[in-house]
This record gives structure tokens, C-alpha cells and sequence, in this order.
């Protein structure tokens, strides 16, 4: 292994990678614990474990590979535990929201279970053999296995987050083509205006998913090709950097979505037929927007609405900020108090 510190333009390149992994970060981290006052569940902790680990992990690679950390086994161990809460909970991050757009249940299980066993299979075997490998010499064999498993565990978390990105589109794409009969019934004609509105932002959505998931892809395949190049030094400063823009734009783009979803569904659910003076009327023909007798009044939209559908022990951030607006129009301000919705540096 080439010695680093006698590599200028590599040191140089491994600190512009290393900056970028920091801000965003630091950012990220920070956005979290200033922004979200319930500070649990499964999406608030994946994105906080994997901002932690784009920020300590580089730490510890200038460490070790620059020799200020001499002693090579805690440092290395230190780096592959680092590697583990940088890598596992991105994919959770994506799993947590996915109950959003998918309600099949017996196809989330399966999801679930997958991301289970992989977390499991191909993190754990990948600490201790490349602590092993780096860290000591009790097989000298050890290290050129470590470099075929340490590929083959980089692909498969490349197919799986790959694989949930791709869902994640089709799955937007599906379920924004599934509301645009609600808006072209009867009552809700009187704003066409508003529906056009609206339908231009959800396609915008969709198409920043689509950019999104797109740049994450590219992102992982350059990881990739620098991983089977035997660039060791490179590929440590840049996975941090690569799963740092992932976590960005997967903490924007999801929140841009559950907002997104929270207006159409209180737009469409809620929308009411136009009276005599031409302002919307509840569906029974009353002023209030859930009929005469407010949004209790509909079983329907009370009882069944798909923002109910949890897992046990799930996050239910998302979930909330739809169901409070969809009940009363009136509590937006407050719920948007309780889980702010993240637009770049801004919640609202």
C-alpha cells in the first residue's frame, strides 16, 4: 500500500472529499436535532446515525492513514464501525418513508426482512474481516479475501439501494397517476385552477425524484469503479463524501414529498363542490370543508384514511403532519410546530 503522505495531489483530493463529507454532515445533523422536536423513530435515527458516521469515519481514515494513530488495530476497528452506521441505515432511511406510497403490507415484510439480512450478513462479516486483514498478520491470505468481500459487500448494498430507488419512482409515479381521477369529480371542478397547480407541482416532485435517484446511482457506480481500480486510499475519502450528497438529497426530496402529499391529500379529500357565490362547499353541501359536520363526519376519511397505515414501532412523523392537516384545516400552524417539514436550510 502506497504511503499517502508522500502522495501530494492524492492528500489533496482526499481533503476536498473529506470537506464536502463534513458540511454535509454537520448540516444534516444539525437540521435534525434543531428542526425535529420528537426525536425518535426509525427515519430520525437512521438519518442521524449515518450523519454521524459521514462525520467521524473520515476522521479516523486521516488518523490512520497519515500515522497519527499508530496503533492499527483500534483505529481500523473504529473505521469499519464507522463504515457500519455510515452504510446500513441509508438504506432504512429510504424503508422508512416507503409506507407512504406502498400499502402491501406483505411486500413491506419481504422489504424488511431483506434490509434485515443484509444488515446482518454483510456488515458484520466485513468489520471483522477487514480489521483482521488490515489490523494484524495472523493470515496472510486474509487480505486479498478481503478485497473480493469487500466488493461483493459493495454491490450488494449498491443493488439495494439501487433497488429501493427504483421503487420509490415507480411507486410516486404510480400513486400520483391514482389521484388524478379524484380531481375531475364534481365537486372539486370549481377549482381547476388550483388542481392544475397542483398537479404541475407533484409532476415536479416526481421529476426531482427522478434527477434525484438518478445522481445517487451515478454517484454509487463511481464508487464502484473506484473500488475495483484498487484505489484504496481514494474510495476512503470518498465514500463518505458519495453517502453524505446521498443523505441530502434523500432528507430534502422525501420531505419535499410527504409535503407534497400532505397539501394534495387535504386539497382532494377535503375540497368541497361550489355554491351559489362560486366558493367551495363540503360534500354535503355545507360550508365546512368535511360537510356539516366537519371531517368526524365522514367515516370514510376518518377510519380509512392510507396515512393511518403504520408498522408497530414505525416512524410516524410523516404520518402525523398528513393526518392533522387532513382533520382540520384550521391546526395547520400547530402541526406544523410539532414536525417541521425540511425545505434546504428552512422548515416550515
Amino acid at each position: 500500500m502506497d504511503d499517502v503522505k508522500q502522495d501530494l495531489p492524492m492528500s489533496m483530493i482526499m481533503a476536498a472529499f473529506i470537506g464536502i463529507a463534513w458540511y454535509i454532515g454537520i448540516e444534516i445533523n444539525a437540521s435534525l436535532f434543531l428542526l425535529f422536536k420528537r426525536r425518535r423513530g426509525l427515519y430520525f435515527w437512521a438519518c442521524a446515525l449515518t450523519s454521524w458516521g459521514v462525520i467521524l469515519q473520515p476522521v479516523f481514515i486521516i488518523l490512520a492513514d497519515f500515522g497519527v494513530w499508530k496503533d492499527p488495530v483500534p483505529s481500523i476497528a473504529l473505521i469499519y464501525l464507522t463504515w457500519f452506521i455510515m452504510v446500513v441505515p441509508q438504506s432504512w432511511i429510504l424503508y422508512s418513508r416507503l409506507h407512504l406510497l406502498m400499502h402491501t403490507h406483505s411486500v413491506l415484510r419481504i422489504i424488511k426482512y431483506v434490509l434485515i439480512f443484509n444488515s446482518i450478513v454483510f456488515s458484520i462479516p466485513t468489520m471483522i474481516i477487514g480489521t483482521i486483514a488490515q489490523a494484524t498478520t495472523i493470515n496472510p491470505h486474509l487480505a486479498s479475501f478481503n478485497l473480493v468481500w469487500d466488493r461483493v459487500q459493495l454491490v450488494v448494498f449498491f443493488v439495494q439501494e439501487t433497488a429501493l430507488s427504483i421503487l420509490y419512482i415507480f411507486q410516486t409515479r404510480k400513486y400520483l397517476k391514482g389521484r388524478a381521477p379524484l380531481r375531475q369529480r364534481a365537486w372539486s371542478t370549481p377549482s381547476t385552477v388550483n388542481g392544475g397547480r397542483q398537479t404541475s407541482q407533484e409532476s415536479a416532485v416526481l421529476w426531482q425524484l427522478i434527477w434525484a435517484n438518478t445522481l445517487i446511482i451515478a454517484l454509487d457506480i463511481a464508487l464502484l469503479g473506484i473500488q475495483c481500480a484498487n484505489l484504496f486510499h481514494l474510495q476512503g475519502a470518498f465514500k463518505p463524501c458519495v453517502y453524505g450528497i446521498k443523505l441530502k438529497l434523500e432528507f430534502v426530496i422525501l420531505n419535499r414529498l410527504i409535503n407534497t402529499v400532505r397539501q394534495s391529500s387535504s386539497e382532494v379529500f377535503y375540497s368541497g363542490s361550489a355554491g351559489l357565490d362560486g366558493r367551495p362547499t363540503g360534500p354535503d353541501g355545507s360550508g365546512h370543508p368535511g360537510g356539516s359536520h366537519g371531517s368526524h363526519g365522514s367515516p370514510h376519511l376518518r377510519g380509512n384514511s392510507l396515512w393511518q397505515k403504520t408498522e408497530p414501532g414505525e416512524d410516524t412523523t410523516g404520518v402525523q403532519l398528513v393526518q392533522s392537516s387532513s382533520r382540520s384545516a384550521g391546526r395547520d400552524n400547530s402541526v406544523g410546530s410539532e414536525t417541521p417539514i425540511y425545505h434546504g436550510a428552512e422548515a416550515v
